[in-house]
C-alpha cells in the first residue's frame, strides 16, 4: 500500500514535505518500511536515558 488509510498520508507526500502523517504510515506504507530499512537495517530505537537513572549520557 503507498497510502496510509488512517490519515490518507501517500508516500510522495512524505518524500516532498519529510512529514509523516501519523505513526501508523511506519506499518501500512510498503515502500516506507522499505526505505526506513535500507536506511537503517536493523537497527532498533532505543531512546534516551534520563540523566540520573545511569549516570551516563
Amino acid at each position: 500500500m503507498n497510502k496510509c488509510p488512517y490519515c490518507d498520508t501517500s508516500y510522495n507526500e512524505i518524500l516532498q514535505t519529510g512529514f509523516v502523517g501519523c505513526q501508523r504510515c511506519y506499518s501500512e506504507i510498503d515502500s516506507l518500511k522499505e526505505a526506513i530499512k535500507q536506511m537503517y537495517g536493523d537497527k532498533k530505537h532505543k531512546g534516551k536515558k534520563i540523566k540520573g537513572e545511569s549516570g551516563i549520557i
